[in-house]
């Protein structure tokens, strides 16, 4: 109830305000690093993103992506050895985000939050000796970030946006991941 009411107010309170300037389009690609916040061992891996954002206003933004995080599963061993699993982690979030340019435009901090599709797939589950199986759920995101233009004309812009993954993918399981991605922005 809590989220819902902040975007409500937070749409209600940009809604007047004017698109900025003609860059209604942001495509990002990024990378960065990305940690497992429960579980008995938790995860951490590299991780690769793209996303689109389109400005409605000014200050609100809409935007979907495609989060992958690569090999997070450490090596198994047993007795009859090693295996390393071939796995990745889908994250599809999609969702607003709320922009407020500061310092004369110069510095952009952001904040938001949507859904988010979770994806669990392991290439090699022939391989791993046990309990290595593909999942897929739905859950949320909140995102916060914070960005600087790297030209005069503020086409491209260089920023970090952390997200907090958490999502539900099979009953009983509750997948929470922290992600901390460097980006580039080409804005147009």
């Amino acid at each position: 109830m809590g989220v819902r009411l902040f975007l409500l107010f937070a749409i209600w309170a940009v809604w007047p305000v004017e698109a900025q300037g003609s860059f209604r389009n942001q495509l990002t690609f990024g990378g960065g690093w990305t940690h497992e916040l429960n579980g008995y061992e938790p995860e951490t891996a590299a991780v690769l993103e793209g996303s689109y954002g389109y400005r409605l206003r000014r200050h609100l933004q809409v935007e979907a992506g495609l989060v992958v995080g690569l090999q997070p599963a450490a090596e198994l061993c047993s007795a009859h050895g090693c295996s390393q699993p071939h796995d990745r982690y889908y994250w599809v979030p999609f969702g607003l985000r709320v922009v407020a340019p500061l310092w004369r435009g110069r510095l952009e901090v952001s904040a938001g939050g949507g859904g988010v599709y979770e994806k669990y797939v392991v290439a090699n589950t022939n391989q791993i000796p046990c309990c290595f199986y593909g999942v897929d759920g739905w859950g949320g995101y909140f995102v916060g970030g914070a960005a600087v233009p790297l030209d005069r004309g503020r086409h491209w812009w260089v920023g970090a946006s952390p997200k907090w993954f958490l999502a539900n993918p099979t009953e009983g399981q509750h997948d929470r991941w922290f992600v901390i991605p460097l980006e580039l922005s080409w804005r147009f």
